[in-house]
């Protein structure tokens, strides 16, 4: 083989190799370029996802709050009526307790000894008559059958069941005892909560409930 053939040869095949090489090179290169595309397509997924859910939870904390703030104003909406409600009651029991208080000091250990017929049946009638007016209204509903309570026993009074003195008992100090009560006055000889802390203890309930 002459020197200009292996001249030949030698350059055929340095320029296949460098074909080669180019062709590996580009290859790796472009292996390279998608890998670092891929990466950064990955890393913009990411960043995307994580945007979305800082948003998520930025956005449910911002319900969260709305919620519980309509939540309060409406417990403080409902706390105002009720003290309203019970303002009002407290000034129509103020109106028309009076007049009760009144006609039962008939049946005072005092004075019982004078009530005869008439004036028993008068007593009742005028305690049927207060459990059907506005006096019964602003009644508590155990303060309102303490007032039918000792209306039936009036009537077992006049039917001789019982003497005036049993009047004195019983009903007729409930009735007072649950009048001063619902006027917020403490007890003398029941063990009767008063209007205060009634309505504090059903109030704590309601904001238990509430929180809940």
């Amino acid at each position: 083989m002459d020197i200009a053939t292996n001249v030949a040869l030698i350059g055929a095949l340095f320029t296949f190799f460098a074909a080669i090489l180019t062709a590996l090179v580009s290859f790796f290169r472009e292996r390279s370029e998608k890998e670092k595309w891929r990466r950064s397509l990955e890393f913009e997924r990411v960043k995307w996802e994580r945007t979305m859910e800082l948003e998520r939870e930025k956005w449910q904390k911002t319900i969260e709050l709305e919620e519980r703030r309509i939540r309060h104003e409406e417990n403080k909406w409902i706390l105002e009526l009720n003290s309203q409600r019970e303002l009002t009651l407290y000034k129509m029991r103020l109106r028309t307790y009076p007049d009760i208080f009144v006609a039962l000091e008939q049946l005072s250990q005092y004075r019982v000894n004078e009530i005869n017929e008439n004036k028993a049946r008068e007593l009742a009638e005028k305690l049927n008559t207060w459990g059907y007016s506005d006096a019964s209204l602003c009644m508590s509903p155990d303060t309102r059958e303490a007032v039918f309570a000792l209306r039936r026993k009036i009537g077992k009074y006049l039917q001789k069941e019982i003497s005036a003195k049993d009047l004195t008992k019983g009903p007729r100090t409930d009735l007072i005892e649950l009048m001063r009560r619902d006027l917020n006055h403490g007890s003398l000889w029941r063990e009767f909560e008063t209007l205060t802390g009634r309505n504090f203890a059903e109030i704590q309930k309601f904001i238990e409930k509430e929180e809940s």
